[in-house]
């Protein structure tokens, strides 16, 4: 018999599932152990490469608060000081800290795999956008010419808290117009990763975007609907409890 529980998950929590979602994925763990996995620097993907490198056991040099790029904060808000000055590569089960994407992407090769973030989730289609404010188009550059050049995997570690209710595409056509200020919308080719993907590969169960809102933390929060047997929802429980922690 099939039941119905709800989780509150905050952003926070949010980036934690999602990291460690996709280090139970199969292809994730071939990627790190026979191949290449980028992991290129971002506030969820923070999370993602800490948890890469627990598997590997390498955590003890990495900062995940410095683990970033151009990020969006509230105003008057200040960053803490510092910033990696690399992107993450596991490399045949070893982890390297030296190079950034720029460097690393045009090596990479059909049955490896780059983690890249993204700005704008549109949820029925699963189409993801990146945010660029660098003229010659960031990190997006090197990563598209590896995900359509070379049929590199790209999968996007997005939260739900970034969805928008119109398709990525039509979004960009506006951000990037000849008249439009601000930064431009980059529409990725990648496989966008959600809570709700997490959901799924580490219980079982169906997970749905029930609800959205909340105060003293849990601006940004979501409330899913997950639905699966008893057993599943036991180890959603158990995985709140711990992403709480």
């Amino acid at each position: 018999m099939t039941k119905t529980m709800q989780m509150l998950i905050t952003v926070t929590m949010g980036k934690k599932l999602i990291a460690r979602g996709l280090m139970a994925e199969p292809t994730v763990r071939e990627a790190m152990t026979k191949g290449r996995l980028l992991i290129v620097a971002g506030t969820t993907n923070a999370y993602v490469a800490q948890e890469a490198l627990r598997q590997v056991d390498a955590e003890a040099d990495f900062d995940p608060a410095s683990f970033r790029r151009g990020v969006t904060i509230a105003p008057g808000a200040k960053l803490p000081a510092g910033q990696t000055q690399y992107d993450l590569l596991i490399d045949h089960g070893k982890a390297r800290m030296d190079r950034t994407v720029f460097d690393i992407a045009p090596e990479l090769e059909a049955g490896d795999m780059i983690f890249k973030g993204a700005n704008a989730l549109h949820l029925p289609s699963g189409e993801a956008g990146v945010l660029i404010g660098h003229p010659q188009g960031g990190t997006m550059m090197p990563i598209l010419a590896a995900a359509l050049g070379r049929r590199v995997q790209l999968v996007v570690p997005v939260g739900l808290e970034k969805r928008v209710d119109k398709p990525v595409s039509e979004l960009a056509r506006l951000a990037n117009g000849a008249g439009a200020e601000g930064t431009r919308l980059c529409p990725s080719p990648g496989r966008a990763y959600t809570e709700l993907d997490a959901l799924r590969t580490l219980t079982g169960a169906d997970a749905q975007l029930l609800a959205a809102g909340g105060v003293l933390g849990a601006e940004g929060a979501v409330l899913l609907a997950v639905t699966g047997d008893e057993a599943q929802l036991e180890k959603a429980r158990e995985l709140q409890k711990e992403l709480e922690r």
